[in-house]
């Protein structure tokens, strides 16, 4: 075997395969405490693209659902007022049938046009009233104009009310039928989006999740080599301390 100064090719090679096994070791290690085989674009771009737009779907998908659920939370509140004012609006058709009857004389009458519009009163603070977020919710559903010029002065008038309190009536169960049919649809989206969410964030799992178990034995195993290679080095470097000696 030669021995020379210059040039030691068994510790070059031997030093280039140290610093390659050491950065895979390091990259194992990184892996491991991250928990993810991507780290960075240099561990797989094309993987890495892939996971980034999975996970930007599944964080779209979870505003997406949230967004639903504040839908849902405003149409209840809606729902909640129009059941108020059915409420209202059926008492206010009572007191028409009540104001209808021969019985009552003009005075009587009077009383139950002073009661009908407190009763009309508290029907436009329920839909001037009911907000979410600022936003009306109310301001779509007609009737309360038609309810507000009721005159219940004579029997005419009385019978009149009765038949704009039925209209009344008829509007608001459509909003509340509309309501519902909303509902149903907003609670469908969001169980469709959970399910597309959860499939997104595991198929990104599937990309960029580290398999811990595979990658400790990955590590031991360069670790171990790593070790190889440190001491084929220092045996390398053994011929040049040789040449020393016989100069010496």
């Amino acid at each position: 075997m030669s021995l020379s100064i210059n040039t030691n090719t068994a510790s070059q090679f031997a030093g280039n395969a140290f610093r390659s096994v050491s950065d895979a070791f390091d990259s194992s290690l990184e892996k491991i405490a991250s928990g993810k085989s991507i780290n960075r674009a240099a561990d797989n771009a094309s993987g890495m693209v892939l996971a980034d737009s999975l996970n930007n779907a599944a964080l779209s998908m979870g505003q997406q659902s949230r967004n639903a659920s504040d839908s849902i939370s405003m149409l209840q509140i809606r729902e909640s007022a129009l059941g108020q004012a059915v409420g209202i609006i059926q008492d206010i058709g009572e007191k028409a049938v009540q104001a209808a009857s021969d019985t009552q004389t003009p005075e009587t009458r009077r009383a139950i046009q002073e009661d009908v519009g407190k009763s009309i009163q508290a029907l436009t603070d329920i839909y001037e009233g009911t907000t979410f977020n600022g936003k009306s919710l109310l301001s779509d559903v007609p009737g309360l104009a038609e309810l507000s010029e009721l005159n219940l002065s004579s029997r005419e008038g009385a019978e009149a009310a009765q038949e704009a309190v039925g209209a009344a009536l008829d509007v608001i169960s459509s909003s509340r039928s509309d309501v519902g049919s909303q509902q149903i649809q907003l609670e469908a989206e969001i169980s469709n989006l959970g399910t597309q969410q959860v499939e997104s964030m595991r198929s990104a799992s599937q990309i960029e999740d580290v398999d811990i178990a595979e990658e400790v034995m990955n590590m031991k195993r360069l670790d171990l080599l790593k070790k190889t290679s440190a001491f084929a080095q220092s045996k390398a470097n053994i011929s040049g301390q040789r040449v020393v000696d016989l100069l010496g």
